[in-house]
């Protein structure tokens, strides 16, 4: 029997191997084994796809993705391809072929295999015999013998004098081995438990350019879905081995996690958008590089910024979720009933869209409960306090009675520093939220801190710690004023603020050498913490290595600076002991003078808070539930 060239599977049932590609003229690729096992077994019927994420027709031929807002691609079935080499002659390009002509050259095929079998009747007939494809009537397919190798040829019908300048190509049986990149370690692992909604940052209108390198969101997030399979299935491969020497049960496998992109840029830049036309208007034609960086990117803070397209945001990023969020359900009715979690994802500017997300859910949550009542209103005793605000700000400020926490005015009393928030400045209140509970909350490279603070949100937070205070002294029973309250009670003071969003841990992660990443915790302690007082952040560092260098120097230095201080205050002991009974006596003298101001009217002073959390645990309650924590 002879040999033959471009038989990459030579099984008598040949499998159809199912291919995509998003437009003419693309390369045809083709789609994981499973699931091209199972669109063979689909009988025609659509089918979901590459982990549910895709949803494939094969009676149409298209592909149509479930949670990604990307164009259609086109879908076919091949068993036979025509092979196309490069120059090089190494590399080559596989085409394939409509199932019409496949069939035909499938026959032809077999026909030669039977001819040139011990029972056959010899090639001379079959390589006599050609094809003509229905697909390409300008070409034939043939048998070709060359000394004793056979091979499939795709030939003009038309040929030159001796063939000379004749483009043939060889046919190939079969697609041959081949890998996806992801496909073992995701179907190695178990049932799918965790859904993340991945909000983007800036500048994704110059990322998602074809011309721009920089990878979009959805392909970011197709590598760190790969990358975290990869490092659950290596480690639970490793807890394996372990079990396996220890004669052990083995663990089952880990659950699968799905990250879904929420894209907000196209919808507020469309090309026929007036902002995006009028912007393109002003825009000088000078040093083009760095105005399309400004405008592409910078442009984003400058849109959030203003409440109209705050809004717009806002309202596009909840409609995008509630609508997933659905799709999701639809595609996996069973999540929640087996413990399935949802969790937000925001990076960049995306964080401060997720913490504004969710300050709209607490708001909605909530209900604007009043603290205390009629007949015992809460009393706080010191500072004045800022006026009550909500976690949304409005272009609306008739009602001078405004919930604490909700809206900040954004005219009216722009000098009064007394008015602050936590959440976004909006022209009104906006009702719709996300439809669940996130399970965990990350922000990533987060600017939250500096916004929140530009939004006066400290003050805020004080005013809640004070709150929270007068609430639990009023809790304490005790009818003598000079008795010491029951021990039963804890009277140490509240210093971090009792602030927190509706989720159930949040983590603000970010990078030292961020720019634009700022903290959150310093703003739930009471103002005047000194900054060498704040906790650290908690250092990550990847699986092997440790923390680098200038972190450890870092590290090391803050914990030096502590000791020295604790050192001094030592030698400053005696010094500190000789001015206590001056310092009394002034402070009582102080306490018995009236504290006015310039203009005759009381002033409060504002409390110390220097050293108050000084050898004491600080527990951030900001993500509800869990403990959040700069990372």
């Amino acid at each position: 029997m002879p040999n033959w060239e471009g038989i990459e599977d030579a099984a008598t049932m040949l499998p159809r191997i199912w291919l995509t590609r998003a437009k003419d003229g693309d390369v045809w690729k083709p789609l994981r084994k499973i699931d091209c096992k199972a669109l063979n077994e689909s009988r025609g019927e659509e089918i979901l796809i590459e982990g549910d994420r895709a949803t494939a027709d094969p009676k149409n031929g298209t592909i149509r993705f479930n949670f990604v807002n990307r164009p259609g691609m086109k879908l076919m079935p091949a068993t036979w391809f025509t092979k196309e080499e490069k120059k090089n002659q190494k590399e080559f390009i596989l085409h394939p072929l409509p199932e019409a002509d496949s069939w035909q050259v499938e026959l032809l095929y077999q026909n030669a295999v039977r001819a040139s079998s011990s029972l056959g009747e010899g090639l001379e007939d079959v390589l006599k015999e050609e094809i003509i494809l229905e697909s390409d009537s300008q070409y034939k397919i043939c048998v070709v013998r060359n000394g004793g190798l056979l091979s499939m040829r795709k030939r003009p019908r038309k040929t030159n004098f001796l063939g000379f300048g004749e483009v043939q190509f060889t046919l190939q049986r079969g697609y041959g081995q081949y890998t996806i990149e992801g496909e073992d370690d995701e179907n190695a692992l178990g049932d799918l438990t965790h859904a993340v909604f991945v909000i983007h940052g800036i500048g994704e209108a110059m990322w998602s350019k074809a011309e721009v390198s920089t990878l979009c969101m959805c392909d970011e997030l197709d590598q760190l879905r790969v990358t975290v399979n990869r490092k659950k299935v290596v480690a639970w491969r490793e807890d394996c081995k372990k079990c396996e020497k220890q004669k052990q049960p083995l663990p089952p496998p880990p659950n699968r996690i799905e990250f879904i992109p929420i894209e907000w840029y196209d919808k507020v830049r469309s090309p026929s958008h007036a902002l995006v036309t009028s912007l393109t208007a002003v825009t000088l034609s000078s040093i083009p590089a760095l105005r399309s960086i400004a405008n592409d990117v910078i442009f984003d803070v400058l849109m959030y910024l203003t409440p109209e397209y705050c809004e717009a945001i806002l309202q596009c990023v909840t409609t995008q979720i509630v609508e997933l969020y659905s799709t999701f359900q639809r595609i996996n009715p069973s999540f929640i009933d087996r413990g399935g979690k949802f969790s937000l994802i925001g990076h960049s500017l995306g964080s401060v869209i997720a913490w504004d997300i969710l300050s709209i859910l607490k708001d909605n949550l909530e209900k604007n409960i009043p603290k205390g009542n009629k007949n015992d209103p809460i009393q706080i005793d010191g500072p004045a306090s800022p006026t009550r605000m909500h976690s949304l700000a409005t272009l609306d400020t008739r009602s001078a009675e405004i919930p604490m926490g909700y809206q900040a005015l954004a005219k009216g009393a722009a000098n009064d520093s007394n008015h602050g928030t936590w959440g976004p400045c909006l022209p009104k209140k906006m009702l719709q939220t996300i439809p669940f509970t996130p399970d965990l909350s990350v922000f990533l490279g987060s600017p939250i801190g500096l916004f929140l603070t530009l939004r006066g949100a400290h003050p805020v937070f004080d005013e809640m710690r004070a709150i929270a205070e007068a609430e639990r002294a009023s809790l304490i029973p005790c009818d003598n004023e000079e008795a010491e309250p029951p021990r039963v009670f804890d009277i140490s003071p509240i210093i971090c603020s009792p602030f927190s969003l509706p989720t159930a841990a949040l983590y603000n992660v970010f990078h030292p050498s961020d720019p634009v990443a700022y903290r959150i915790e310093p703003l739930l302690l009471p103002e005047g913490v000194d900054n060498h007082e704040f906790p650290p952040p908690l250092f990550l560092s990847p699986d092997g290595k440790s923390v680098r260098l200038h972190v450890k120097a870092r590290q090391v230095g803050d914990q030096l600076f502590k000791q020295f201080g604790s050192l001094s205050a030592m030698f400053d002991k005696s010094v500190e002991n000789a001015a206590i009974a001056a310092a009394a006596a002034d402070a009582e003298a102080a306490r018995k003078m009236p504290n006015t101001g310039a203009d005759g009217k009381e002033k409060t002073e504002r409390p110390n808070f220097s050293g108050c959390i000084k050898g004491r645990e600080c527990l951030f309650r900001l993500g509800g539930g869990g403990t959040p924590g700069d990372l």
